[in-house]
């Protein structure tokens, strides 16, 4: 069923990927506020990982912001409709990225994509791409619960939405060797629980 899942929300996106980049080419405040967070915390010139990039928004940021940032989707449709060089398509769970070799790893709206039962294993693969002291941006939509939501960008189509809540993940994160320093929320269409977190060391 899992599997299932994930396939209709790769298929919608690759659906719906040029109606998306469209109606999300505006980054958000909160987002912006997250971004700054995020590149303050990275070190120079350091290497990030878009991972669930879509069509590129976020990526583009980073790399303003002085990142050497490459993007990662499931959703070949996703990475098209961006136009951005650097993208790979990939799964979370098996990023083609070198053991701890990130200095940063950005995941913005795509972890809640991940069937429930499937998360702490990603998790752990954002672990061992990210080398110790590099940072994690995780934001997801806040709440209990896991199912396929409909949303129409010029058709109806499906995507599987997983919700979290705080305690989970303060629970998940230092399990696979990230420490959390900090916890934001914001609002739109749905409630955001945004953490921010540095990979420890082994």
């Amino acid at each position: 069923m899992d599997e299932e899942l994930v396939g209709t929300t790769r298929a919608t996106y690759d659906l719906i990927a040029a109606e998306y980049a469209a109606a999300n080419r505006e980054v958000p405040a909160s987002v912006r506020e997250s971004l700054d967070r995020f590149l303050t915390a990275l070190v120079p010139d350091g290497v990030v990982a878009d991972v669930g990039c879509g069509p590129g928004r976020d990526l583009a940021e980073l790399r303003r912001g002085g990142a050497r940032a490459f993007g990662f989707d499931l959703s070949l449709g996703m990475l098209r409709a961006g136009r951005h060089a650097g993208v790979v398509q990939a799964e979370m769970s098996r990023l083609p990225i070198r053991t701890a070799s990130l200095d940063g790893l950005w995941c913005a709206a795509a972890f809640l994509h991940i069937p429930r039962r499937r998360g702490p294993s990603v998790m752990a693969e954002f672990a061992r791409t990210t080398r110790p002291g590099g940072v994690l941006h995780l934001s997801v939509s806040e709440g209990e619960g896991q199912a396929a939501e409909p949303r129409s960008y010029g058709v109806v189509a499906t995507r599987l939405f997983v919700h979290h809540d705080q305690g989970e993940l303060m629970d998940l994160l230092p399990e696979v060797g990230f420490e959390v320093t900090s916890v934001h929320r914001s609002e739109s269409h749905r409630r955001w629980l945004t953490i921010g977190a540095v990979r420890r060391p082994d």
